[in-house]
Order: C-alpha cells, then structure tokens, then sequence
C-alpha cells in the first residue's frame, strides 16, 4: 500500500502541475486519484490524524448520500482539497539538496563565527527557523534542531525553553506569508483573497512578531563568553567562502519561491494553488540542477522516495476527507443556518466582532480542534456575513488566528514535535512559555490587521 500511495500521490502532484496548461477536465482523475490515496493512507497514517480523517469522510459521506449528490459532485469532493495535498508533497522536495549540499555546515559557520551573545543565538534560531520554514514547512522543525542542537548545547542557559520558543515563533511567523504554507492558502482559498495580497502585510507582521519575540526574551539572556567563540571561529575560518555561498543559495531559494509565485500570480496562470506548485518545481528541481554530478543524490533520491513522500500519509487522507466533508456541509445548506446566527452576534458585537475572528481559531486549537478545521470552516462563513471589515483584514485575521494557534497548542503537531526534539512538555512549550508573548502578539496583530485594512487597501 505504501508504493501505491506514493505513486498515486505523486500523481497527484503532476495532474496539478499540468491543470492550468490543458483544456482537458481532469475532475474525474483528480477525484479518482484522491480516492486511491485516501484508502491506500489510511493504512499508513498514524491513530490521531486516523481518528479525524474517519471522522470526517464518513459524516461527509453521510451528508453526501443524504442529498443525493451525483457522481459528479462526490468526484469534486474528492479532489476540494488535492491541491493542499501537492502543495505539501512538492515542498518536501527541498529537502533533497538540503541534505546534499550539506547546508548544516554552513549553518554551524555563521554560528560560530559571528554570534558572540545568547540574544544573537535567540535570534538567529529564529530567524533560521523562518527562513527554513517558508520552503521546508513542517520539516524545518527536525532540520533546525539537528543543526543547532550541538552548538547551543552546553552555550546557553535553560536550553530547552530557548530552542522550544525560537523554533516555534519562527515556524509560526513563516505561516503568515510563505507561499507553501498550508494555513495560508487555506485561507485565501476561504476568504477569496489573493495569496500577493496576504504576503505584504503577512511578512510585515511576521517581522513585528520577530522582534517582539527577541525584545522580549531578551531580559533572559546570558552573555556568552567572547574568547570561546573566537576560538571556534579560527578553527572554521578556512571554508568560510564556501559556507557563506551556501548561505547565498537559502536566502536565494527563497525570493525565488516569492518571486515567481509573484509573476505568475501577474500572469494569471491558473489558480493560487497552481501557482505555488509551479513555483516549487522550478525553484525545487532548479536547486537539485546543481547536486546533478554529487554522488550522494541518488542516495538522497532513493532515500526520500522510500521515507520522505511516506510522510505525508498522515495529511493527505486527511485533506481528502476534510474536502469530502466541507464540500457536503455547503451542500447541506447548514451553512446558512450557521450565518443567520452569526451574523446577529457580529451585528451585536460592531466593530469588536475582529477580536473574536482570531480567537474563535485559537480557542479551538487549544481545545484539540486543528486550525486546518477551523480556517476552512470559518472561513467560508465569515466570507458571506456582512462584517464592518475588508476582506483582507478577515483574511489577516484568520492567518493570525492560525498562526498563534501553532504556539499556544498543545495538540499542535509542530508543538509535540518540537517538545519531543528538544525534550520539553508540550503543555511547557505552548502554554508556560509561549502565552505571554502569543497575548501581545495577538494585540498587535489584530490592531495591524485592522489598519492595514482601513489604510492600505
């Protein structure tokens, strides 16, 4: 079941690659395809994302039958959500050159030889964690650790708060503008707002959290000792070149995922999905261009087929069942239900109801509920009530709803991860370390959200 998952998924992928360029329907394969990857990943995904996947196929197969919906329409509901699906699966190809080009060298140079203070370190982590998180996504976690994890070691005081705080602020930060993240485009699927629309005022705002996050542990640093690092830097100085291009090539990678989800965003070639994946491809298939001669790409291939596209058996039956079930509850008519009511509380609310956009996601992120869930959700609601807002402050709104719920979460899968790597309580990460600077964070995000709204739109 594994390789017929990782074909079809894989297949999956390319049917999205080539959609905008053909003028052939491809609803019926696309649908085909979600289901042979549904079946064939429930047998490999794990019993927590197992538990929601069933929860919602069957009550969205329910509601289907009910209504009586024709092939047609359980075929688009099987392929809704594919999109996020080769979103993910083609993110994951950075990691190949990741790994052969040996980029955690380059990492552990700048480390050792210009950071001379804990703050500095704080900072880089962050920074770091971002900047790999925009390609990398959820695998940036398990890469940034293993980079870090040596040097800071030993260096810094009360390690495992400093590792848990900086890698999830920076993974969080990243969701609010990279063109892979999956929150992100779930919010601009929901709300209609273009992705070039969200990313301006999403990395500005990411980099206000950045630096209330340093501003803020700052107060806890230590001074390191200077002498020690000058020590390790002398004896890392010879491949400094080298190390610094590489440095070069992450920083490139990334505009370049902008860059070109930019133009052809401008191009108007096919929808914010394809664009992203198109995006991937070039710049992913163009960075593995350069390891074309290291002998270690076939290994890396080899071992990212057998292991690497099998992680995403855990979200991509989850994604088909989620499309199943969002696809039914708008036939259902539930949903207007659901805006009457709503509707008469953000009438009662006014100009307040903005606050309650952020915190509807995060509350329920806290309560197990995936922002996945809630975005999509709410999402489509907020987008037909008539709120005193723009379009772009909701979309804002739930971006940074989803975006605290990462840190705030115990259940969060980047938090579980993170408290396993670095060997911290969950509950630690996301509820004592985290909620002070979430609180703050929160304020100034729905006040940006807000402004930039009534200002700049």
């Amino acid at each position: 079941m594994a390789l017929i998952f990782k074909i079809v998924v894989w297949f999956l992928v390319c049917l999205h690659l080539i959609k905008p360029f053909v003028n052939v329907d491809l609803t019926m394969v696309i649908g085909i395809s979600a289901a042979i990857v549904l079946l064939s990943g429930l047998t490999l995904m794990g019993k927590s994302y197992k538990k929601a996947t069933l929860t919602f196929f069957l009550s969205g197969v329910v509601m289907l039958f009910y209504f009586a919906e024709p092939l047609s329409g359980w075929l688009a509901a099987l392929g809704n959500m594919t999109n996020i699906i080769a979103i993910l699966v083609m993110m994951q190809i950075f990691s190949i050159p990741i790994q052969v080009g040996q980029y955690n060298n380059a990492i552990r140079h700048w480390l050792n030889r210009f950071l001379k203070s804990e703050e500095e370190l704080f900072l880089f982590t962050t920074v770091a964690t971002y900047i790999f998180t925009s390609f990398l996504m959820f695998g940036a976690i398990p890469v940034i650790v293993a980079l870090m994890e040596q040097t800071l070691k030993g260096e810094v005081g009360e390690y495992e708060r400093f590792m848990a705080t900086a890698t999830s602020r920076g993974y969080a930060l990243a969701s609010l503008w990279a063109p892979g993240a999956i929150n992100l485009f779930l919010v601009v699927q929901a709300t209609g707002v273009s992705w070039s629309a969200v990313f301006v005022p999403g990395i500005v705002l990411s980099f206000l959290g950045i630096a209330v996050s340093y501003l803020l542990e700052k107060e806890r640093f230590v001074k390191l000792q200077t002498e020690q690092f000058k020590a390790v830097a002398k004896s890392d100085s010879d491949g400094e070149v080298k190390e610094e291009g590489k440095i070069i090539h992450i920083v490139l990678v990334v505009i370049g995922l902008i860059l070109f989800t930019f133009v052809l965003d401008k191009m108007h070639i096919g929808n914010s999905s394809n664009r992203i994946i198109l995006a991937g491809f070039i710049v992913g298939f163009s960075w593995l261009a350069l390891f074309v001669h290291q002998p270690l790409l076939q290994t890396t291939v080899r071992d990212y087929w057998r292991n690497g596209v099998n992680k995403a058996s855990d979200l991509a039956p989850f994604f088909i069942a989620m499309g199943i079930f969002s696809t039914a509850l708008e036939e259902s008519g539930i949903l207007g239900v659901v805006q009457v009511e709503v509707q008469s509380w953000a009438n009662w609310l006014g100009s307040i109801s903005i606050v309650a956009i952020p915190l509807l996601v995060i509350g329920a992120a806290v309560l197990a509920i995936h922002p996945f869930i809630t975005i999509v959700m709410f999402g489509k609601i907020l987008t037909i009530l008539n709120l005193p807002f723009s379009p772009i402050t909701i979309a804002l709104c739930l971006a940074l709803g989803g975006s605290i719920s990462y840190m705030v979460s115990p259940f969060a899968g980047v938090i579980m991860t993170i408290g396993k790597f670095v060997g911290a309580k969950a509950s630690d990460v996301a509820l004592t370390w985290n909620w002070r600077y979430s609180l703050i964070y929160f304020v100034i995000g729905i006040s940006f959200a807000y402004l930039w709204g009534q200002w700049m739109v």
